[in-house]
Formats: C-alpha cells, sequence, structure tokens
C-alpha cells in the first residue's frame, strides 16, 4: 500500500500544481518565451508581416520616400521602433540614405542561409526581425544582376502584453491537464497493489 499512496501524493501535488496554473500565476508568456512560445507572439510576428508587405507595396507602386513615412506613422501611433536594413548590414534611414550598422540579430538573418524571422525578447520588448525577400518585380530598383534571396531585413521592437491572450492559453493546457491528473488519481485509488500477490497466496 506504500506504494499506492506514494503515487497519489505524487499526483496529488501534480494536479494542485496544474489547477494553480490555470490562473494568473508566474511564469509569465515572456518569462517561458524560449521553452513556449505563445500565439500571442504569433499574432504579433504576423502583423509584422503585414506592415512589411505594404512597406513593399507603397515603395513599388509609389514614391520609395513614402514606404519610409509610412513605417514612421505606424510606429508612432503604435509605440513601435521599426528599421529598415540592406543587404550590406546598414540602416536604411531613407531611399539613398544609410546609417549605422545593424547589431547581431539582423546580421543572423541576413547571413542564413535559409533567412528566417529572428524573434526574442529583451528588456520587456519584443523584437523581431524580418526578411524582405527578393522578388522578380524587385529588380526593377535592385541589382538585377545579383543572385540574393533577400532585399534586406526590417527589424520591429515594440512593448507587448501577453496576459489575456496567454491566459486562455493556460486554461486551455492546463485544463486538460488536470482532467488527464484527475483521471489517474482516481484509477490510483481503486488500484490494489497487494490483491494480485494475495490471491496468488491464496491459491
Amino acid at each position: 500500500m506504500k506504494i499506492k499512496y506514494a503515487f497519489l501524493t505524487v499526483l496529488g501535488l501534480a494536479l494542485l500544481v496544474s489547477v494553480a496554473q490555470m490562473f494568473a500565476l508566474p511564469p509569465y508568456a515572456g518569462d517561458i518565451y524560449a521553452l513556449y512560445r505563445s500565439g500571442y507572439f504569433v499574432e504579433l510576428e504576423r502583423g509584422f508581416g503585414v506592415i512589411r508587405d505594404a512597406f513593399v507595396e507603397t515603395k513599388m507602386f509609389g514614391r520609395p520616400v513614402s514606404a519610409w513615412i509610412l513605417l514612421d506613422d505606424i510606429g508612432a501611433r503604435h509605440g513601435m521602433d521599426i528599421r529598415v536594413y540592406n543587404t550590406s548590414g546598414l540602416r536604411v534611414r531613407a531611399p539613398g540614405e544609410t546609417g549605422e550598422a545593424a547589431d547581431s540579430r539582423v546580421m543572423r538573418v541576413l547571413s542564413d542561409s535559409e533567412p528566417s524571422a529572428y524573434s526574442e525578447i529583451r528588456g520587456g520588448r519584443y523584437y523581431s526581425a524580418v526578411p524582405v525577400f527578393m522578388e522578380d518585380r524587385c529588380r526593377f530598383c535592385h541589382d538585377s544582376r545579383g543572385a540574393s534571396r533577400l532585399a534586406g531585413v526590417i527589424s520591429f521592437e515594440r512593448d507587448f502584453d501577453a496576459r489575456v491572450y496567454y491566459g486562455a492559453e493556460r486554461v486551455v493546457i492546463f485544463g486538460m491537464l488536470s482532467a488527464a491528473l484527475c483521471l489517474l488519481f482516481f484509477l490510483t485509488l481503486r488500484w490494489e497493489p497487494g490483491r494480485r500477490v494475495k490471491e496468488l497466496f491464496d491459491k
């Protein structure tokens, strides 16, 4: 019976922890980003992709400078720091106007053989470096002789608040886990580990 009580104790503690995690307790979404990325951050990155596409379209079909004005307006309205970098890793403040070199995060995207968005949480802010891929229509302005897949990188940095979204995810995840632990707890209660041994000796 001791093994049964040991299992019940472990399951009971696990159930208490699981139920507690359904409420707004640590760890929060930003604390466990490396282990579990909340769908909230996926939505943020989807929004960054929309802004990137709007920038490219504005640059293609309007005056190029209008694309940078668009980014400045979006950044000012939504509290985002948006920066454009060319394939050399230099910040492009406006068409033909380059500034400081990019940091290691942007260079990581530029040097990757299979470029993809790089995201992280630093200092309570969400950062994402999003590649801008070269399309055939882009080569009208960019060097048509180059074989690079990238036209550049756009970086986004903003404050985040994942409480509502992450809270709903926690309820679903730990609700299912709690239900499974309850079932195991019930089955363990009905389990009689000494019964079969006793039946063997009774024979």
